[in-house]
């Protein structure tokens, strides 16, 4: 990332304050003119503008954009949420089903899960049916809140929940073997192809390959701006 898209991105922070460019050097700029700049570049990317918000600052109103834009351009809900995952290196929905399990968090909440589940056993063959149904669903809701739990989590972070995102494996201090050691879920685009076809597969490529070039694009244009204004 250049590092005038990056003082802008930094800018537009919670803490952005903080990063406030300096005034004491005469040749350097201010915060309107790094957020300035930025602006204008995204009249021409707005696909990468949005991809750039969304990844650095999780920003929710990037994502509804994007997600939007995916789904009218692919014509499918559902792909456009596949689209946004890929791009944003997030599990795509059937993925999660396999990846929960892995992490911490519920594996935890698993363990506190079976001791209710034994208790309920108990009061099964006790013939206590009422207080068998009571810890059933006591031992359901803390699996359903532990999945939630964990979706929610990785839905943010992209952490990958095997190697809890270290890129390395625990105990064995290897390399992780999920997430090829980069620390994120590895996103399973193949599973656009398997359920919607090789040809929606490549239009999902094609706008995600997409959003990623106007990011791109937009470093540039920005980098150029900023350069511009340091001259004058």
């Amino acid at each position: 990332m250049s590092k005038s898209l990056e003082m802008a991105l930094r800018l537009f922070s919670p803490k952005g304050a903080l990063h406030e460019p300096s005034s004491g050097n005469a040749s350097s700029l201010g915060r309107d003119e790094f957020l300035g700049a930025l602006q204008v570049a995204a009249k021409s990317n707005p696909q990468g503008y949005q991809y750039l918000m969304a990844d650095h600052l999780l920003d929710t109103e990037a994502i509804q954009g994007l997600l939007t834009h995916f789904c009218a351009t692919l014509g499918d809900d559902e792909v456009g949420c596949m689209a946004l995952a890929i791009l944003l290196r997030r599990p795509l929905p059937e993925q999660l089903d396999r990846l929960v399990p892995s992490h911490p968090h519920f594996d935890k909440e698993r363990r506190r899960a079976a001791v209710v589940m034994e208790r309920a056993k108990r009061a099964h063959r006790s013939g206590n049916g009422h207080e068998y149904q009571r810890l059933l669903a006591e031992r359901n809701g803390i699996l359903q809140l532990a999945r939630d739990h964990c979706v929610a989590e990785m839905m943010q972070s992209g952490r990958c929940p095997h190697c809890n995102g270290t890129g390395l494996r625990p105990r064995k201090g290897d390399d992780c073997p999920k997430c090829h050691s980069s620390g994120r879920v590895v996103p399973d685009a193949e599973l656009v192809s398997r359920r919607f076809g090789v040809q929606m597969r490549q239009a999902v490529d094609r706008a995600v390959d997409e959003a990623i070039h106007q990011a791109s694009d937009l470093a540039r244009t920005m980098d150029r701006q900023v350069n511009e204004m340091r001259v004058i």
